[in-house]
């Protein structure tokens, strides 16, 4: 008789303060399946698991991390920030050095806990198909199951953006036969490539969208429940990646980009999204707190939720933020702590400031002329108030029981995009090029540009000018080293030379933890010999 495996149900927070904390997830709460998933409340419960699981993995400046740091945009404080070897390129000579890019984070090298994601996901598909559907609401077991698909898809995608090719792995684990052989030795799986993976993130998204309704603006799961428009949103980004897979191939995209159109356009006419006012630093913060009309698919961050995390021990306010001592004593604030922006970066983000007013709404001392991080022994950059930080993330909240000498204890107040609106249009107006519709993308191009305080476009390179207007309004989401290796466009030219382009250096190694338990798992070819580990 097969030995049942525990499954896991819910994801346990480290409690601080009364507030939970997504920056350790644990799992607890383990039952066995012949007990469980008798009523669509068990259903409910493990797909809310499900997503907690992708909160913890994401929340802690997972993808700003992978998708910002990485460009060479934004570069690490005097006394902290994010790992310099995020952007500074490799020296791969020394054998024995520590500077080597990517080779020398070996915690973002380890896909584990994407996998815990899809575990869980994989439980939840399964056990949902096999209920009755008399147990359910009418509708509920369809969207139910689009959310469970979606969570899957969302993280199979990230999983083949950042490492390709990779385990492919559809099937819950409900015996121990699945995971260890009759001689007891651990089942491995080898890496697919990342052509099959996209293929089967497209068979999922499809089953989403299927099973899911548009969403409704102020009800209770709007923005941080998947709704047929996150799908859908999903489903655009998918089909492009793997449009870009095939042109890189020298296979035939066509179908891969007029599909993304269709999905997106289904977006923008359907959704009930729309564009966020621009009109002054307040409503700007309104949107990045959460739940906004541009919420199309968030990570829930709430202290009135009791859903939170102290930004003084980790997430995407750690890395940037300068946050305001409580005490009102500046001189301990985060200053020389948090990543900046180079003041020969700078016309890279906002080529047309100070016309442009995104720069002073999503960052401080933008007018800034320091080119090296702020720090008390530094000849030129001694002003903390000069330091360039981005304000997107700065909703806190004091934690009420914090320790006297806790000079910045603040709980996140602000959820974590993972899919915005202007991010949608954005990526909208480049299918729309790809497809042979540049005058399509124009339109959408302007109304970015209007909303930012901008001229028309008058250039000649429409497909150049969407990446500036992605880079210009979606950096620190995680999304611009995706665009720029979709698009291979890399403004700092130092974070992707033309060779490690070509060998597919885009993507990252894996860790030792992974190649040491999974003996069918090779090295991603372009870090054979160029990590630590």
């Amino acid at each position: 008789m097969k030995k049942n495996i525990v499954i896991l149900l819910l994801v346990a927070m480290i409690v601080s303060s009364c507030k939970k904390s997504f920056l350790s997830p644990s799992q607890v709460d383990l039952v066995y399946n012949e007990v469980y998933w008798k009523t669509s409340q068990d259903a409910e419960r493990a797909l809310i698991g499900t997503y907690s699981l992708y909160r913890g993995l994401m929340v802690n400046a997972q993808m700003y991390n992978r998708g910002d740091v990485t460009t060479g945009l934004i570069n690490r404080g005097w006394n902290g920030g994010s790992d310099p070897n995020f952007y500074l390129p490799g020296d791969y000579s020394n054998i024995n050095g520590t500077r080597k890019s990517w080779g020398a984070i070996e915690s973002y090298a380890d896909w584990s806990g994407f996998y815990k994601v899809i575990a869980q996901a994989n439980l939840v598909i399964t056990h949902i198909q096999s209920m009755d559907d008399k147990l359910f609401a009418k509708g509920q077991k369809e969207e139910l199951l689009g959310e469970a698909y979606f969570l899957r898809a969302l993280t199979y995608y990230n999983i083949a953006t950042i490492w390709g090719n990779a385990p492919l792995m559809i099937e819950s684990i409900e015996s121990s036969s699945q995971v260890i052989t009759a001689n007891n030795e651990l089942v491995n799986t080898p890496r697919s490539t990342d052509i099959q993976i996209m293929d089967n993130v497209l068979a999922d998204v499809t089953k989403a969208v299927n099973g899911l309704a548009f969403g409704i603006p102020g009800s209770s799961k709007w923005g941080i429940r998947a709704n047929k428009g996150s799908a859908l949103a999903l489903s655009g980004y998918a089909n492009l990646w793997m449009a870009f897979l095939k042109q890189r191939d020298g296979q035939t995209n066509a179908s891969y980009i007029t599909n993304a159109v269709t999905a997106l356009q289904d977006v923008v006419e359907h959704g009930n999204y729309s564009l966020a006012s621009y009109a002054s630093a307040d409503l700007v913060r309104q949107m990045y707190k959460g739940r906004s009309s541009e919420a199309v698919f968030e990570l829930n961050i709430s202290t009135e939720q009791n859903e939170s995390y102290r930004v003084d021990q980790g997430g995407i306010q750690y890395l940037t933020c300068k946050l305001l001592p409580i005490d009102g004593d500046v001189s301990k604030d985060r200053a020389s702590s948090i990543n900046f922006v180079p003041a020969s970066k700078k016309a890279l983000i906002y080529p047309e400031y100070p016309d442009d007013a995104r720069a002073d709404l999503f960052w401080t001392a933008w007018e800034s002329n320091y080119d090296e991080p702020f720090s008390d022994v530094s000849p030129t950059a001694t002003d903390r108030n000069m330091v360039t930080w981005m304000t997107k993330f700065a909703n806190f909240s004091p934690d009420p029981s914090r320790q006297w000498n806790e000079y910045v204890a603040y709980f996140a107040d602000c959820n974590i995009p993972v899919f915005r609106y202007t991010d949608v249009k954005l990526l909208f107006a480049e299918a729309f090029i790809k497809n042979n519709q540049p005058g399509n993308a124009l339109s959408i191009i302007n109304e970015i540009r209007t909303r930012a305080g901008l001229e028309t476009y008058s250039g000649s390179d429409p497909m150049t000018e969407v990446l500036q207007q992605r880079t210009s309004e979606l950096i620190g989401e995680g999304k611009l080293f995706f665009d720029y290796v979709r698009n291979n466009y890399f403004p700092v030219s130092s974070v992707m030379t033309p060779d490690r382009y070509a060998q597919k250096g885009y993507y990252w190694p894996v860790s030792s933890n992974i190649l040491t338990t999974n003996k069918m798992l090779t090295q991603t070819p372009f870090w054979n010999g160029k990590t630590v580990w």
